[in-house]
């Protein structure tokens, strides 16, 4: 049998590491001007209780993760975890989905931050007025340079990571708390749905969508997908010092980013206006806005440079998670071997990153003229009209809208499967308990994993009816894609038999430190 299995090199990530790369690859000052703005698009007033409520979500989802990381761990992340606790079958769909979400996220953030963010702040500090065409040019140079980084080894790309991304949750945190200080609005009405049908504005805008719970459930689309990279640790499984390093990351990354975001939401809203928030989503850069009136121009031009930063570190976590599942699946004969590949010098999945890198690529600048034609504005008018004009503006939104609700079928359905596994994994090992244990073993492993399953099947329903463009078309790509995922493992289990029963199984650092136990004693 052989032993020549391919491997990434261990022990090169720490506990901070992998909690900077959670951090990271959740992109919090992007969120702050680009999925906060999504969501108050639909939301309106109510996007703080939809962050919260994301939050909540997510904070559930920990639980599942948790219990999954104690059973496995390696490049193959999420597809390891549903290979261990669930089978090979599920296992594979979610290996193929997973990246296909972290493939359409990587391609949403430079759509927004490069076309919409980058002009906007130009414009509305200096007058500058960048041609239609730049946004082309710096999703390129947010996509393939931040690949090149994760190419060349694990740690260039931690060292960078580790300090950026930690020092900006501290930015949001302080600074959001400075604008609430300072706000006149402040008010817990934003978390009640009920507490605004007296105010016109809010129920025409919200009565031409469902209504103030199907506004909130949209508005929750980007609260979530704000969360994709969580789990960004899990594909580090095989570096890491301790397999344990990715269970305490994957509860402090959310924990951390979810606190903030949720302030930063409330922030904006409060410092914006109750009553100005219909407006909030058209202006393009409202969260700069913000901190540039209560923070000065210093405060919204760091808020921009963050932004920017946090586009760039996010790519390069993003690409990184999504290339070592694929280099996983590679390796165990489910992907062509060429993904299977690593770099002799950098130790990297190499060829895996690459084409991560060149698909987001392709996705983002092809999605960008087909849904810019679709909302009514020609190819024409998006490389030669100003950049800042209406036709860029509202063809890269949509854009964007487009792309991260691909994302989140693609995160649903992973985690769907995720908490799916968990209770088969406990229901399979019929452990005994005893005291406090009776209570929550079936809490922690059946009833939290269905109540985070029954919250992503609502959102996922309000992305459905009504209809709404370009979020509806976007379910039925993803759904497509999940069709594909199913075929194609139906495929591998008749004409790779054997591939398909060790799926998952090549490498797990969680049964190899238990084997390496006796040794240490």
């Amino acid at each position: 049998m052989s032993v020549n299995i391919p491997r990434l090199k261990k022990g090169v990530v720490g506990t901070l590491e992998a909690v900077a790369q959670e951090i990271a690859a959740m992109a919090p000052a992007c969120d702050t001007v680009a999925f906060i703005t999504s969501a108050a698009a639909f939301a309106f007033v109510l996007t703080p209780l939809s962050f919260l409520l994301a939050m909540v979500t997510m904070f559930i989802e920990v639980n599942t993760l948790y219990h999954l990381s104690k059973w496995h761990a390696s490049a193959a992340g999420y597809y390891g975890y549903v290979a261990t606790a669930f089978g090979p079958y599920p296992a594979i769909i979610t290996g193929l989905m997973y990246p296909v979400y972290q493939i359409a996220s990587t391609a949403a953030i430079p759509v927004y931050v490069a076309g919409i963010v980058l002009p906007g702040v130009l414009h509305y500090f200096w007058g500058i007025v960048l041609p239609g065409w730049v946004w082309i040019a710096f999703i390129l140079f947010f996509i393939l340079f931040p690949i090149f980084l994760a190419m060349i080894g694990i740690r260039p790309q931690m060292k960078y990571i580790r300090y950026a991304a930690l020092t900006e949750v501290a930015f949001l945190a302080i600074t959001s708390l400075i604008i609430i200080l300072k706000a006149p609005d402040n008010t817990i009405n934003v978390f009640n749905p009920f507490a605004w049908s007296s105010i016109a504005a809010y129920t025409s805008c919200w009565g031409k969508i469902g209504g103030p719970i199907a506004g909130l459930g949209l508005g929750m689309i980007f609260g979530l997908t704000s969360f994709i990279g969580y789990g960004g640790s899990a594909p580090l499984g095989e570096e890491v010092k301790s397999s344990k390093a990715i269970t305490k990351a994957l509860t402090l990354g959310v924990f951390i980013v979810g606190i903030v975001l949720t302030e930063v939401s409330y922030a904006l809203t409060v410092g914006w206006g109750l009553d100005n928030m219909t407006s909030f989503a058209t202006c393009g850069i409202p969260g700069i806005v913000v901190y540039a009136r209560y923070l000065t121009l210093a405060g919204g031009l760091l808020l921009a440079l963050f932004a920017f930063n946090s586009a760039f570190s996010d790519s390069v976590a993003m690409q990184s998670n999504a290339g070592r599942v694929y280099f996983a699946m590679g390796r165990d004969g489910l992907l062509p071997k060429f993904f299977s590949y690593v770099h002799p010098k950098w130790v990297t999945p190499s060829k895996s990153l690459l084409f991560i890198g060149i698909a987001s690529s392709l996705l983002a600048l092809a999605s960008g003229f087909a849904i810019g034609y679709f909302a009514g504005y020609s190819p024409a008018q998006l490389v030669f009209c100003p950049a800042t004009s209406k036709a860029v503006f509202c063809a890269l939104s949509a854009t964007f809208d487009y792309l991260t609700t691909i994302a989140l079928v693609g995160f649903i359905v992973a985690h769907f499967i995720n908490n799916t596994a968990v209770m088969v994994l406990f229901t399979r090992l019929k452990e005994k308990h005893y005291g406090i244990n009776v209570i929550l073993h079936p809490f922690l492993h059946y009833i939290l994993p269905a109540i985070a399953t029954v919250i992503f099947a609502f959102v996922l329903y309000e992305s459905i009816w009504p209809p709404v463009f370009p979020v509806t078309q976007a379910v039925a790509t993803g759904g497509a894609v999940l069709i594909f995922s199913i075929i194609y493992t139906s495929w591998i289990r008749v004409k790779k038999p054997e591939a398909y029963k060790a799926a998952g199984k090549t490498v797990n650092l969680v049964e190899e430190e238990k084997r390496e136990q006796p040794a240490r004693v």
